[in-house]
């Protein structure tokens, strides 16, 4: 573990974890699956939501912001398929930290080396080598990673799966979905155009597709009863996810309270939508980046 200032090795959820500490806040990545666990701004309260009754390891993090590769939900894949693939299950490990005194701290993570690792790795993607790298300044950025080094194409879906602490999910908003088409998961549909600012009335599942291939979008999710906005700009994603349980869903998932649904609103930076998967050539390279900040507006 690193003898340095601006990182410390501590317990989160049960989890040995990494966290980094800046002037500007900390943030928590627990190295059960290079999982974000936490990230406090310098004064202000926690920006992400972490189940209080998440398993323990080798289940998944429910919380936080959990990896999708190198598919999404099953995209692609055979029904015996791990949901989001073997990411978020593995051990990982610290391949490099820098450090700008106390303004900002960058940390990479790989998969540890392991026959764990190397056997989840080898059976679907055997010539792909992935890195997260996390950065805290200001603002917090985080880049999933992935190199082709095969002979082959390979057809790459994935996500950021970011869940988002709100004080009511039935009271916040979220804006940049304007004019998108959107899949809706739970009512099979396709091609239906977002008009207005997205608000949550009942569970929600949806994949909204960018028509065009600029290179970042920008959302922001808006909480006016904890008085502050969350700005979300990602590079590398061409759909965002928006996902919430519901009340009936809720209950049925052993990991989340059955009241906590109102606590959260995952909004996931992701390639997952219909035919929006990367594809990565032999030596190919690409990076998925979201980077989050926090605007408070007191009342």
């Amino acid at each position: 573990m690193p003898a340095h200032s601006n990182l410390q090795t501590v317990t989160q959820a049960g989890h040995t974890s990494l966290q980094l500490n800046t002037r500007h806040g900390t943030a928590t990545v627990a190295l059960h699956g290079a999982h974000l666990l936490s990230w406090i701004p310098t004064g202000q309260r926690e920006v992400f939501w972490l189940s209080p009754t998440s398993r323990p390891a080798p289940a998944a993090i429910r919380g936080g912001v959990p990896i999708c590769w190198p598919w999404f939900g099953k995209q692609g894949m055979p029904p015996g398929a791990m949901q989001h693939g073997p990411l978020r299950n593995l051990p990982w490990e610290i391949s490099a930290v820098h450090a700008d005194s106390a303004e900002r701290v960058s940390l990479t993570l790989t998969p540890c080396r392991t026959a764990q690792t190397a056997d989840a790795l080898l059976q679907f993607a055997p010539h792909l080598r992935v890195a997260l790298h996390i950065t805290l300044g200001e603002n917090l950025e985080q880049t999933l990673e992935t190199h082709n080094h095969g002979t082959q194409a390979f057809v790459l879906t994935q996500a950021l799966h970011s869940y988002f602490a709100v004080q009511d999910v039935t009271q916040v908003r979220l804006t940049g979905l304007e004019d998108l088409c959107f899949e809706d998961k739970l009512r099979g549909t396709t091609g239906t155009v977002q008009h207005s600012p997205f608000q949550l009335d009942t569970a929600c599942d949806r994949i909204y597709q960018h028509a065009t291939t600029k290179p970042s979008h920008h959302y922001t999710l808006h909480d006016d009863l904890w008085a502050r906005r969350i700005h979300i700009h990602t590079q590398g994603s061409q759909s965002v996810v928006v996902w919430n349980p519901g009340a009936d869903t809720a209950r049925s998932m052993v990991d989340v309270p059955d009241a906590a649904w109102k606590d959260f609103l995952c909004v996931e930076a992701t390639n997952a939508g219909q035919d929006d998967g990367v594809t990565l050539a032999p030596g190919g390279l690409h990076r998925l980046t979201q980077t989050l900040s926090v605007e408070h507006r007191p009342t």
